[in-house]
């Protein structure tokens, strides 16, 4: 039987070459299937990127037509209401003043009957793009109100900043060259908010202002309380940055 040593070995040998042999397919597949998966890992990451950042953008796109007004493309109602609390809550906690200025378009009804509802649009588009224009801090939020009136939430303006601004939007309405012209009176009230100060207040003092203003001649601006600071076409000065 020794002569069929050589034979066994080679056997041995053989077969330990043929299942290194298939070992290493076996490898090579597993290799090749795990780079296939990261691959595709890789491409499936990539496409879920895409599909966030898609998403994001429409949320995005979805929340400024939920707080932008359809026909003065500024802020509306509800995120004045958002706006006005949150504004309320940092200026209480900083102890600094926040303002408000409501504005109102003077005889706008008569532009109405005068002139028709679409010029009547067209004045309102006119006037919100005037205001914001001459918005220039990041902070400070133009919010169309309702119909005519225009609310401004100035977060760290005293009262005499914000009667100014008023005042330069008014002298800028007057002096405009657009058809049909039109005028706008406004209401100013500012306070550090205390404990027990909420949205409400602010509205009815700057609303308070902005009826004595309508009240004694309109196109002007008023501020509460009454008598603080009084602004009609009459005033001369220099008015401060505010």
């Amino acid at each position: 039987m020794p002569e069929l040593l050589p034979y066994f070995f080679i056997g041995m040998i053989t077969g330990i070459g043929i299942t290194g042999v298939l070992g290493a397919i076996k490898l090579m597949r597993w290799q090749r299937t795990a780079a296939e998966l990261e691959s595709q890992l890789r491409s499936h990451s990539f496409e879920l990127q895409i599909a966030l950042e898609e998403l994001a953008e429409k949320n995005q796109l979805l929340q400024q037509q939920t707080e932008t007004d359809a026909l003065s493309g500024v802020f509306n109602r509800a995120y004045f209401n958002r706006q006005m609390q949150a504004e309320l809550k940092r200026s209480r906690r900083e102890q600094r003043p926040l303002a408000l200025v409501l504005l109102d378009i003077d005889y706008f009804k008569q532009v109405n009957d005068t002139h028709g509802h679409l010029a009547g649009d067209q004045v309102i588009k006119t006037v919100a793009r005037l205001i914001q224009q001459l918005v220039k801090r990041p902070g400070d939020k133009l919010c169309r109100y309702g119909g005519e009136e225009f609310a401004l939430i100035l977060p760290n303006t005293d009262l005499d900043g914000a009667a100014d601004l008023a005042e330069q939007i008014r002298q800028q309405l007057d002096s405009s060259t657009q058809q049909p012209a039109v005028t706008l009176s406004a209401g100013c009230y500012s306070a550090i908010p205390g404990t027990q100060s909420d949205c409400d207040e602010y509205i009815n003092f700057a609303d308070k202002a902005l009826y004595s203003a309508k009240a004694n001649g309109r196109n002007q601006v008023q501020s509460y309380p009454p008598g603080q600071r009084t602004i009609s076409p009459e005033r001369t000065g220099e008015l401060h940055e505010y």
